[in-house]
């Protein structure tokens, strides 16, 4: 099996107009594999530590390099652990996680272009996921739904929305295809909505639309008027938010600006309890501190109508994983690659995740690039019920959402 020649990395920009960088491995029979990593801007205390653009590149361009030059390429988990051995720690903080996931997602890439086939059916080999690519049972509808960001708030915008994401979710029964469509007209409809009421159509650091002088209830009334024009409300398409609830916890309390209003846990979790009700709302992610762990035992009840759904409060990291299956606080995770820093944890994270019959979405950064859709061949690769890219709009959101496109029709014409 080819080896690694080469490994080199360089700083390229980002959505927000900051630096990262990208990784490029080569191997010495000339195949190349290319990565570039996402930044994050609501980011959970638990993650892995990342480092500065250029002190990553550094670390790749010498320590990395100097330790995986030479190793065959078809051993992901061996590369993968090389490089945890060498950082020793369970935070990543001498090497970086960031340093880390750009070489490991490269050499994936290397791997699957020096043996002539597509990215996602390389990673189904890995994380064995033999229902999906089975060629006899293949099914064109097992593909992960998007969830379409469409209303930016929190942190990636500069609004007075608390909640970070207002997303639509397309029905099920719509396949791949249908569901992208679900999505993009109905961001169409959104915008002139916006344009008739005098309202801002500039858009946030997902894609979606950031006007000023909307409550989360205005915004979901929003959804339901947009969606509403072409679609079944409930029936064809549902909604979700990504709270991000730690950007306005302080002081053990939930400061909403919209609403003048300062929240314990439990006033939080009527809320949610009157929106669910309300709207066919049926995904809230973070929606409670990843500390305030009472309230998010008593949000339990709410798994009965909708995704109760972890990212900082696990960050794609099996240890915490486990202490959030104990106290039974979820039954969906938000799967994040740059999280955790290679990609044999992560897989082994949605291993975890599906194994304890948890729903699982593949999700970008706010701070992402064009270059790589890595994560669409990953949602696909390993089943995932739903993917997260934000909205239908910008060229680093759309390029997974394409490239899963480009991944259906090829399987629905094998």
């Amino acid at each position: 099996m080819p080896k690694i020649l080469d490994i080199f990395a360089h700083k390229i920009v980002n959505s927000r107009g900051n630096y990262t960088f990208q990784t490029k491995v080569t191997l010495d029979n000339g195949v190349e594999g290319v990565s570039a990593v996402p930044e994050g801007a609501s980011i959970g205390k638990n993650e892995a530590v990342s480092f500065p653009y250029d002190k990553a590149i550094e670390i790749v361009n010498n320590s990395i390099k100097e330790l995986l030059v030479g190793e065959e390429i078809d051993n992901q988990s061996r590369l993968d652990e090389l490089m945890l051995t060498m950082d020793g720690s369970s935070s990543k903080r001498n090497l970086g996680a960031n340093s880390i996931l750009s070489v490991s997602l490269a050499c994936a890439r290397a791997c699957s272009n020096t043996k002539g086939i597509p990215l996602y059916f390389y990673l189904s080999q890995i994380f064995d996921n033999s229902v999906c690519f089975n060629k006899n049972i293949i099914d064109e509808n097992n593909f992960p739904t998007p969830i379409f960001n469409i209303l930016n708030g929190g942190k990636h915008a500069e609004n007075e929305l608390s909640f970070q994401e207002f997303m639509i979710i397309p029905a099920k029964k719509f396949n791949y295809e249908d569901s992208l469509d679900v999505g993009v007209t109905i961001y169409g409809i959104l915008k002139n909505l916006l344009k008739e009421r005098g309202l801002a159509v500039g858009l946030g650091d997902e894609g979606g639309f950031a006007p000023s002088g909307l409550d989360m209830y205005q915004a979901f009334d929003l959804l339901v008027e947009a969606s509403s024009k072409k679609f079944q409300v409930g029936e064809d398409v549902y909604f979700g938010t990504d709270v991000a609830s730690n950007s306005f916890h302080f002081d053990g309390l939930y400061y909403l600006k919209e609403l003048d209003a300062k929240l314990n846990g439990k006033n939080l979790l009527d809320m949610y309890s009157t929106l669910v009700d309300k709207y066919p709302l049926i995904y809230i992610e973070d929606p409670f501190e990843e500390d305030d762990l009472k309230s998010w035992q008593r949000a339990s009840v709410l798994q009965n109508k909708c995704l109760i759904s972890g990212d900082d409060l696990v960050v794609t990291n099996t240890k915490h994983l486990d202490s959030a299956l104990k106290l039974g606080i979820i039954n969906s995770v938000i799967v994040k690659p740059n999280q955790i820093g290679t990609l044999t944890e992560t897989l082994d994270f949605i291993r975890n995740a599906k194994n304890n019959n948890l729903m699982t979405v593949i999700s970008h950064r706010s701070g992402d690039t064009a270059e790589d859709s890595f994560i669409a061949d990953l949602a696909v690769a390993v089943a995932s019920e739903f993917i997260k890219s934000g909205a239908p709009a910008r060229g680093e959101r759309v390029a997974k959402y394409n490239r899963i496109l480009d991944i259906y029709y090829d399987i629905k014409n094998i």
